[in-house]
């Protein structure tokens, strides 16, 4: 089969991640893929056409610029996302991560900013022949959102990096735990920094780093490490740098009010700290009978700091649980299926 990707989202964290995820884990000699993005980002992958498109994909241009020649060449197209380029005639497989923007009203920009992302991720969902939902959480909420398109979903858990897994070979040895704790991602309002703040008000002896990039989605929050005590906000770092925060530090904390799955803390469990994250749904799924901690409120997040982390030893479980080899072949047995043909299966 002849199968296109949309790349563009490499670079971005996030769905960006999951991208590279997606691709390192194609056979390109199984199948003939033709990668739409950055040439910079995709020329590693040898025996894939490269089709360049440097459109930012969460941009109304970047949702006009797909080359209808592709409708010609290829079979489907994967689309890491819910935001399908207008002119694709070909199948669709698509990734639902989460319905934030309708679950969550103070992620968009008011009631006709939140009609848009309605209007699209509708579009989205009755595009797509088969939708790729990263969590049971999401698949529940794609159902109360959009009935009608639902039976398209299906549960397909995400995994963890390359980049990781080769850290981990490279830095095998356990470190000495420092008196930190960190924080990774964005500080968008449901991400619950905040409470993490607060609760970190109470906890002496430690320093917090705030890891990623200071959108300023966060109202009434100061982006500056000056105005709180012992806490450092980084901005945005390498993934070698950020590994070693994570492998160094006693406890992740992940405060999440709302997630379609939530890669940090699972990131923190391989690299041997443990997570102590927020008790909501998505996270009772993903990381039941994994080594974390839940916390209600601040205080009790507070307590928790206080208490010295678990050892944690876990990789056998997530590799088996979470990996893209499993996610891709997913993906593509439902591509095989929808297309007539029979589709190898690969152990």
């Amino acid at each position: 089969m002849k199968i296109a990707v949309d790349c563009r989202y490499i670079g971005h964290s996030g769905i960006g991640r999951v991208c590279e995820g997606i691709l390192d884990n194609l056979d390109y000699s199984e199948h003939e893929y033709y990668l739409i993005g950055q040439k910079k980002y995709l020329e590693k992958y040898n025996g894939a056409n490269i089709v360049e498109n440097d459109t930012e994909p969460y941009s109304f241009k970047g949702l006009r610029t797909f080359d209808k020649k592709l409708n010609k060449i290829c079979d489907a197209i994967i689309i890491p996302n819910f935001l399908i380029p207008f002119g694709i005639k070909i199948p669709v497989y698509s990734i639902m991560h989460d319905l934030i923007f309708l679950d969550v009203k103070e992620t968009t920009r008011g009631f006709k900013d939140r009609l848009i992302k309605k209007i699209l991720l509708k579009r989205g969902m009755k595009k797509s022949k088969s939708i790729a939902c990263v969590s049971d959480f999401t698949l529940s909420r794609c159902e109360f959102h959009f009935k009608k398109y639902s039976k398209k979903c299906y549960v397909n858990y995400q995994g963890l990096s390359k980049d990781i897994k080769e850290y981990c070979e490279i830095h095998a040895e356990r470190v000495n735990k420092e008196n930190k704790i960190v924080y990774v991602g964005n500080v968008k309002k449901h991400k619950g920094i905040k409470t993490l703040l607060s609760a970190f008000s109470g906890v002496e002896g430690f320093t917090l780093k705030i890891i990623g990039e200071k959108d300023n989605f966060l109202t009434g929050l100061k982006l500056d490490e000056n105005a709180y005590e012992n806490v450092e906000f980084t901005g945005r770092i390498s993934d070698e740098r950020l590994f070693n925060e994570i492998k160094t530090a006693k406890f992740l904390v992940q405060p999440s009010k709302y997630e379609g799955f939530g890669i940090p803390p699972l990131e923190a469990l391989y690299l041997g700290t443990q997570p102590i994250i927020s008790d909501i749904d998505v996270f009772r799924e993903i990381y039941k009978e994994l080594p974390v901690v839940y916390f209600n409120g601040e205080n009790d997040l507070t307590e928790k700091l206080k208490r010295n982390p678990e050892t944690v030893d876990c990789r056998e479980l997530i590799n088996n649980r979470y990996n893209y080899k499993n996610f891709v072949r997913n993906i593509l047995i439902r591509i095989g299926n929808k297309s007539g043909k029979q589709q190898p299966h690969k152990t």
